[in-house]
């Protein structure tokens, strides 16, 4: 008898987060809104208990709010929650910066223009899904190269805060010029290239301050709503 791979489990409960993620990173679940177990368990075909595992996992992830005896709720941002998440990201993204400015190899920075041509073929193509991908994959990298194991899971923890308030800029200023981030990817690649970590840190923490600037103009946008 020919020989069967094993069949893997699905986590129900990975799949549920997921859903709920892109829901409120993509608009679908807007801030504020109610987050009903009967109506998730009614559209996902599962039970109680992976919704109620994923709520959690994602109220950790600060995209949900859990209000006692009222249930969940999607998280509503304020502008001292965008710069708490960008000073966070700075810190983090300078600190990975410091650990590998000095080992990155052909190889790496091979990778990163091709993370910055593919961007621009998405722009082109009108496919912002994907340019927002791909951008944050360029950052995922150069901090999964430090190897640091808390560095990478503080950055991970705020990864969906930041593509949450990346949508709410998009609802709010709808002629974004999205090559703005190419600009800013080949900017950090010269520096990592020239090995200096004065001009690396100096444009981390001014790329973020600005785009910190336009996610709070999402923000004061989608409390208007």
């Amino acid at each position: 008898m020919t020989s069967l791979s094993q069949i893997r489990p699905i986590n129900l409960r990975e799949q549920v987060v997921e859903q709920i993620r892109t829901a409120i990173i993509e608009g679908r679940l807007k801030p504020n809104d109610h987050i009903t177990e009967n109506i998730l368990t009614e559209q996902l075909g599962v039970s109680r208990t992976p919704i109620r595992e994923a709520l959690i996992l994602l109220e950790r992830e600060g995209l949900v709010i859990a209000a006692p005896n009222r249930g969940c709720f999607v998280r509503a941002f304020t502008e001292q929650d965008v710069s708490e998440i960008f000073s966070m990201r700075t810190t983090l993204e300078n600190f990975a910066g410091e650990l590998i400015i000095h080992t990155l190899t052909t190889t790496d920075f091979d990778y990163l223009d091709s993370s910055i041509q593919l961007q621009k073929k998405a722009i082109r193509q009108g496919d912002l899904k994907s340019v927002r991908t791909i951008d944050m994959a360029f950052h995922r990298y150069l901090i999964n190269k430090s190897k640091h194991v808390m560095l990478i899971r503080n950055w991970e923890e705020i990864v969906a805060q930041i593509a949450a308030v990346l949508y709410l800029r998009a609802e709010a200023i709808s002629d974004y010029d999205e090559s703005q981030s190419i600009n800013d990817h080949t900017a950090i690649v010269e520096a990592y290239e020239h090995r200096d970590f004065e001009r690396l840190s100096h444009l981390n923490r001014q790329i973020n301050l600005r785009v910190a600037s336009e996610c709070k103009r999402g923000v004061a946008y989608s409390l208007l709503g």
